[in-house]
């Protein structure tokens, strides 16, 4: 639940940014992706802990927030490259038109989740 709430967010800002943008190329795009992921991260990492996980943000200690940082980062990572494949190299803008951006980046962060959900679940919030 936690995930589709800061995924709907994280897709109406990229939207928006997507909006102030200079050019739709493959740089701004990456652009709005990692700005986009930065607020995901923050967002998730509090939603997680209190929702998810059922975790006290006082009683956490800072390694949660730095193992959460690095997890979220190959999150990133998988994401970006993922919505770019999405959306240049599937055809996605030939398929999806002007929404083509954020259906490529819903697509992908979707798809990484399947990768950071575990890893969160073993590295970020088990209990110590």
């Amino acid at each position: 639940m936690v995930g589709t709430v800061v995924g709907l967010l994280a897709i109406a800002l990229r939207e928006l940014i997507a909006t102030a943008l200079p050019a739709d190329t493959p740089f701004f795009y990456s652009i709005s992706v990692v700005v986009v992921y930065a607020f995901g991260i923050l967002t998730s990492y509090a939603l997680q802990h209190r929702f998810t996980f059922k975790l006290n943000l006082k009683d956490s200690r800072g390694r949660r927030l730095i193992s959460f940082i690095a997890v979220a980062f190959i999150g990133a990572l998988a994401t970006w490259l993922m919505s770019l494949v999405f959306r240049y190299e599937l055809g996605f803008d030939r398929t999806f038109g002007h929404l083509s951006g954020s259906t490529a980046f819903a697509a992908a962060a979707v798809s990484s989740s399947v990768l950071t959900y575990p890893l969160n679940a073993l590295l970020v919030f088990r209990s110590s």
